[in-house]
């Protein structure tokens, strides 16, 4: 009998775009695999083969342990269902629960159950995943990509000239000036781009702004627009994650070039733009991490545009 296995994803968009790649790798093999994530799951049309359903409540504890053969949790330590799962779970099964430690740090070595991945800080996490199921699993069947399969009907990258910029991210701290994405804007107007920003419903009103804004009901019509367009612009986000899945290319703009070699985009081409590693970033000072967006200046975005399409369009370039 096939093995039956759960996967616990944190519930960042990002988080479950890239965790599927997990999922994908076990189906591939012949396992049943069961995802449990929050945000994904309007997507399912995308990833049929692949089942995604909401966290179950810690009431439902007892249930999900019978239910399956393995477990795969990317650790949170703040979501009480994950610690009861890992804790429980460790102790009735350790080797068929594995703790996934994200994190772009050496001092993961310090976790508990570190060795259950063994993450390489300085690979992508899709990569990180792929070699989990070769190294450690022995899975037979290796990939780094997702499973995602467009709906009948779209066609990819049907608007080259369209930019989609996404300026918002679910952390203040993350965000690159207003100003500068409007400036981005500008010069890509000028380069023949149609710039649409989507910021998102709850941020809907700080962007009333003079260049298309879209506003999406759920994540599927959000796809399929990400999938007909021609590039994908934005802060260090989730959406990133879901249109390199795509296969769309990005430009990410992030605070720090460690956490953007770890968490960059990494299913499609893509160039990230981050502060110049010679502004000083010592401990208990962090210039660079508190001044970072002062640092991205609006130029280094248009030249990290223009590596961008010299990758991906070399021939009109």
């Amino acid at each position: 009998m096939n093995p039956r296995a759960a996967v616990f994803c944190h519930n960042g968009l990002g988080d479950g775009v890239i965790t599927l790649v997990l999922s994908q790798n076990l189906h591939l093999n012949g396992w049943k695999v069961h995802t449990y994530q929050n945000t994904i799951g309007s997507m399912q049309n995308w990833f049929p083969h692949l089942p995604v359903t909401s966290y179950p409540k810690i009431e439902d504890l007892p249930n999900i342990l019978s239910s399956y053969d393995w477990f795969f949790v990317a650790h949170n330590d703040t979501d009480p269902f994950v610690l009861k799962l890992i804790a429980e779970g460790k102790r009735r099964f350790p080797d068929r629960l594995k703790v996934i430690y994200l994190y772009p740090s050496p001092n993961i070595v310090n976790e508990p159950y570190y060795s259950d991945c063994q993450i390489d800080p300085t690979l992508p996490i899709p990569e990180n995943l792929q070699r989990f199921c070769q190294n450690i699993l022995h899975l037979s069947k290796v990939t780094s990509t997702n499973g995602f399969i467009p709906p009948e009907g779209l066609v990819y990258r049907k608007h080259k000239q369209r930019v989609v910029i996404h300026p918002t991210s679910a952390r203040e701290g993350r965000n690159w000036p207003k100003l500068k994405f409007l400036k981005l804007a500008a010069f890509l107007k000028g380069q023949g781009y149609e710039s649409i920003f989507v910021p998102g419903a709850q941020h809907l009103s700080e962007w009333q702004i003079e260049y298309p804004t879209r506003v999406f009901e759920n994540l599927d019509e959000l796809a399929r627009f990400i999938y007909e367009s021609g590039f994908l612009i934005g802060n260090d986000s989730g959406l990133a994650h879901l249109a390199s899945a795509l296969g769309i290319p990005t430009l990410s703009i992030s605070r720090r070039k460690a956490w953007a070699r770890f968490w960059r985009p990494g299913f499609a081409t893509g160039v990230v733009v981050t502060p110049s590693s010679w502004i000083p970033n010592i401990r208990g000072f962090r210039l660079r991490d508190r001044q970072w967006k002062k640092f991205v200046t609006v130029g280094m975005v248009q030249r990290g545009f223009e590596r961008l399409l010299q990758v991906v369009e070399p021939a009109s370039y």
